[in-house]
């Protein structure tokens, strides 16, 4: 088979040079790349591509991938402040629920936040996790103010983490995943009288969705509302009279993002 080669009038496609990008352009490449592939299937040679240069000019600002996503983590962190836990002056639950909503909000709007800060837990080095640990035992105090044992409280905000992370999970995948997504056959009312019903009425059969997200967040919410009535200790405001917000919980390092 015959070879193609250029013709001797035609251009030849320059790329940038050396020198000509940034490393805040090489991770915002990398964000938007992440967000159509996910983190994991991104690779350099594919941002240089993107970026149209040469592959050593990423590697001259990160020698490899893991320094790269250490920069992305970085900036996922700093995006994540502004999910701050039980800000404001209500209830706890209230503060509860709202900081649930924001979370998923945030990676939702955000998908390589997702990636960055679920998907990848296991990747935080120690500095990352300690920030972490420090920003949960900021929350769980709060939750004891309220009136929660600690072991209460640790479960409560787990059991609400999980959830919300799950979800977010699902959605990241859904997304993934709905370039190559086949159209699900009809149901059969004859076998599925109710399911048919509900999908003619213009039902959803996707579980993936804003409401029921919500039914799961205010269940879990009743529930730690009950476990609370249950332990009969009174709240600290109760104890000591009503005080100022707490140092911590109302401050930056409240702002637990994956524990």
């Amino acid at each position: 088979m015959a070879r193609t080669t250029k013709t001797a009038g035609q251009p030849r496609r320059q790329r940038r040079e050396r020198g000509s990008i940034t490393a805040e352009e090489i991770v915002n490449g990398a964000y938007a790349l992440a967000a159509e592939v996910s983190v994991e299937k991104l690779s350099m040679p594919a941002l240089a591509r993107r970026l149209d240069v040469g592959v050593t000019s990423i590697y001259w600002y990160f020698r490899s991938k893991e320094q790269l996503l250490e920069a992305m983590r970085d900036r996922a962190l700093a995006q994540y402040e502004i999910a701050l836990p039980f800000t404001g002056t209500g209830p706890w639950y209230e503060r509860l629920r709202s900081h649930f909503m924001t979370m998923r909000d945030l990676f939702r709007d955000n998908p390589v936040l997702c990636d960055l800060l679920i998907m990848h837990t296991s990747d935080y080095g120690a500095g990352p996790n300690r920030v972490a640990y420090q920003r949960l035992e900021a929350i769980i105090a709060s939750l004891v103010d309220a009136g929660f044992t600690p072991e209460a409280a640790l479960e409560t905000y787990f059991t609400l983490s999980t959830h919300s992370r799950g979800f977010a999970m699902l959605q990241r995948r859904g997304a993934l995943d709905a370039a190559t997504a086949t159209t699900r056959p009809a149901i059969d009312e004859r076998d599925s009288p109710h399911l048919a019903r509900l999908t003619g009425a213009g039902y959803s059969l996707d579980p993936v969705r804003d409401r029921t997200f919500e039914l799961g967040l205010d269940a879990l919410i009743e529930r730690a509302k009950l476990v609370l009535a249950a332990s009969g200790q009174p709240s600290s405001v109760a104890r000591e009279g009503v005080r100022g917000p707490h140092p911590d919980v109302d401050g930056p390092a409240a702002h637990c993002y994956g524990s």
